[in-house]
């Protein structure tokens, strides 16, 4: 199996192909996410290749991140790891190889729903918008909601 993965590396890496790996996501990973990107704007946007609204605005999202270079993008696939080869293509469409990608390795989905927002139940797209001083706006909905087109113009030039 690991030939096979270094095989599969170095194929991806002579066809030009990007090849990533979703870091895992698990409890706990939102206050590390937090911390770790504490005194910048973060996004933390959640999705799942299952979900048609989150599949149609991933190119938008790419433009933001072209865009707003001083807001931190993290991107969460809620997906299970059979779907992972999906999402990784669907991330590459859409122009996000590059972005920091993590994906839902606790089976108890529950709990990372809450660690993120407390009155969350699962309902995507969901992006937690992270202030500089850590204060969380959520959102379930599209990423033209106004509440993130609001935040993102406060940020504009930050």
């Amino acid at each position: 199996m690991r030939l096979f993965s270094l095989a599969l590396a170095i194929t991806l890496a002579a066809s030009g192909a990007s090849a990533f790996d979703f870091k895992p996501y698990g409890r706990g990973a939102f206050s590390q996410l937090t911390k770790a990107h504490a005194g910048k704007p973060l996004i933390v946007h959640f999705w799942s290749v299952t979900c048609p609204a989150c599949l149609a605005e991933l190119p938008q999202w790419a433009k933001i991140a072209g865009e707003k270079k001083g807001i931190d993008i993290v991107f969460v696939n809620t997906d299970g790891d059979e779907d992972r080869p999906r999402a990784q293509a669907r991330m590459e469409k859409a122009g996000l190889a590059n972005a920091d990608h993590y994906g839902f390795a606790d089976d108890f989905v529950e709990k990372l729903y809450f660690e993120a927002d407390n009155s969350w139940r699962g309902e995507l797209p969901f992006t937690a918008l992270v202030a500089p001083d850590g204060a969380v706006v959520t959102v379930t909905g599209a990423v033209d909601d106004p509440l993130i087109v609001e935040w993102l113009e406060k940020r504009a030039g930050k």
